[in-house]
């Protein structure tokens, strides 16, 4: 009895052991640099004294104040939406038709085609964007040469920038999305198919009677994960292509914050931002739970 209970004493220990290492890393890696940058947000905090003012919510009115702050929420949620509503139908009716379709024997270089620019570094991806928008000699602008229209300042100007930066985003996280589809799709037995087919049900009917319903929840997560990582594909994008302008034109929160601390050295302002920009993120993030909340469909 002793032996069993001593062994029971070093298996909790050994649990309580591992299970302390991650959460310390965890406590002082994420949590406590959240919560200062939260308490940095109400006092004046430059960065290299420890002489720090509470001020309040002088800075968040500061902020609410400032006209390319507004301009810096109206993109970010442009951003987000705007890859939702173009990027995630075609990712996923491009992964029904690559899983589905069984003529197709090109699915597997297909799936690897459209995988790959994930796979570049945005620096190259940014390059390669600058040079087709560009006016004098890019792809864009010769296109529209050749059939005898004027070309378009695709970068410099406001009216415009925001939906190039957006083209550039959804083409990089296309390939991304339909292969996770890809992965829920080929999940979905194909008895259920079978049992479809026999009740006469034609591709369509499938599609939206059977795969997607059955795809709903993999379809959610993408969302809730693209939240995060919509931030900061766009700032990569907007910081090596555009760096917010013309005239902030192009600027989200994330770019808006990193330029309070490198151009204004102002860490208090950007901690304000950041507790904007985690709210927000909570927000949608709850948006998106009320409005896709539906009864799962088990298999």
């Amino acid at each position: 009895m002793k032996a069993r209970a001593t062994k029971k004493q070093i298996d909790r220990r050994f649990i309580a052991f591992m299970v302390l290492i991650p959460l310390a890393v965890y406590l002082i890696f994420f949590l406590i640099p959240c919560f200062a940058g939260l308490l940095f947000g109400f006092t004046d905090f430059g960065g290299y004294s420890l002489d720090i003012k509470w001020v309040g919510l002088y800075n968040y009115r500061k902020i609410f104040g400032d006209a390319a702050f507004r301009k810096a929420v109206v993109n970010h949620l442009k951003l987000y939406l705007g890859t939702v509503i173009f990027c995630f139908p075609i990712a996923l009716m491009s992964a029904i038709a690559l899983t589905k379709n069984k003529a197709l024997k090109e699915s597997k270089f297909y799936r690897i085609l459209f995988f790959f620019p994930t796979t570049v570094p945005m620096l190259i991806i940014s390059i390669l964007w600058m040079v087709i928008y560009n006016p004098s000699f890019g792809v864009f602008n010769t296109l529209l040469a050749k059939i005898g229209l004027p070309g378009v300042p695709w970068l410099s100007n406001s009216k415009v920038v925001m939906w190039s930066v957006l083209l550039i985003v959804i083409w990089r996280q296309l390939g991304f999305y339909l292969v996770y589809f890809m992965a829920g799709v080929t999940n979905i037995p194909q008895d259920i198919y079978e049992a479809a087919l026999i009740d006469g049900a034609n591709d369509l009917q499938q599609t939206f009677r059977i795969t997607i319903p059955l795809t709903w929840d993999v379809i959610t997560t993408a969302m809730l994960f693209y939240i995060e990582s919509s931030v900061t594909l766009g700032f990569n994008v907007i910081y090596i292509v555009t760096r917010g302008g013309p005239d902030n034109a192009s600027e989200i929160l994330s770019s808006y914050m990193f330029k309070m601390i490198t151009d204004n050295l102002d860490y208090g302002k950007s901690s304000a931002v950041g507790a904007i920009m985690l709210l927000l993120t909570l927000g949608m993030a709850a948006i998106i739970l009320l409005i896709f909340r539906r009864e799962s469909y088990e298999y």
